[in-house]
């Protein structure tokens, strides 16, 4: 085991235990729940992050990975969801969960076979588990169930979603230069076009003004010429 040890498989590990211990403060602290899961989805990205920096064999890394989603994103929001229904109709959210489980395990099962160059085939599972885990502890049990069956039918789908790389690099920064420099130049208050125009006028006309003293001097030049018998050096 102890070629497996790396900085990559130490912060999934982390993700595992934040998600065991999101699972015992499941529902009595709702919070602490909340803010347990939210941390390993950041240590999910993390670790994916510190694993493609180290490049190698990542086979070890990819299932303590799946298994580390599964358990935080996964199993927490389907006991969470166990917890608040509501006890005459307690079965209904049960197999909810059950959907939630289900899904997440087809979901990683799948991800090793189908992967797309900078998207997920499928909604990813850390998305799909920290909106479920919110809405679970934070909003109506009828909410909670109804997405419940929407993200687990979202995660088994074909639908592609972008990974987070390949999302920022299509926003360019002269793209973001270009929409910044539009955006502001629709919030210009009105009194920076008159000033702008007015210099301009004043440039054109000062322009138009020397063009015109230009062809004066030039035509005083040829009358002069033309009066004293033209240049000098072409008199006999």
């Amino acid at each position: 085991m102890r070629q497996h040890v790396g900085p990559a498989n130490l912060v999934t590990s982390l993700s595992l235990a934040a998600g065991f211990l999101a699972l015992v403060a499941t529902p009595a602290q709702a919070l602490l729940a909340t803010v347990l899961v939210l941390l390993a989805a950041l240590l999910d990205g993390v670790d994916g992050a510190l694993a493609r920096r180290a490049g190698g064999d990542r086979t070890f890394g990819a299932q303590l990975d799946s298994l580390a989603d599964l358990l935080c994103f996964c199993v927490v929001p389907a006991f969470a969801l166990h917890h608040v229904a509501p006890s005459s109709l307690a079965a209904i959210w049960v197999l909810g969960g059950c959907c939630v489980v289900l899904a997440g395990a087809w979901r990683l099962s799948r991800f090793p076979l189908v992967q797309e160059e900078g998207h997920f085939v499928g909604l990813p599972t850390p998305a799909s588990g920290v909106v479920l885990m919110v809405l679970t502890l934070w909003a109506h049990p009828g909410v909670a169930l109804a997405a419940a069956i929407v993200l687990s039918a979202l995660m088994v789908s074909s639908i592609r979603c972008p990974t987070v790389l390949a999302a920022a690099a299509r926003v360019r920064p002269g793209d973001r230069a270009h929409a910044l420099r539009r955006q502001l130049t629709r919030r210009r208050p009105p009194l920076v076009p008159r000033v702008v125009a007015r210099a301009r006028r004043s440039r054109h006309a000062r322009s138009a003004t020397g063009r015109r003293r230009g062809s004066r001097r030039a035509g005083n030049v040829l009358r002069t010429l033309h009066r004293d018998g033209g240049p000098r050096r072409n008199r006999p």
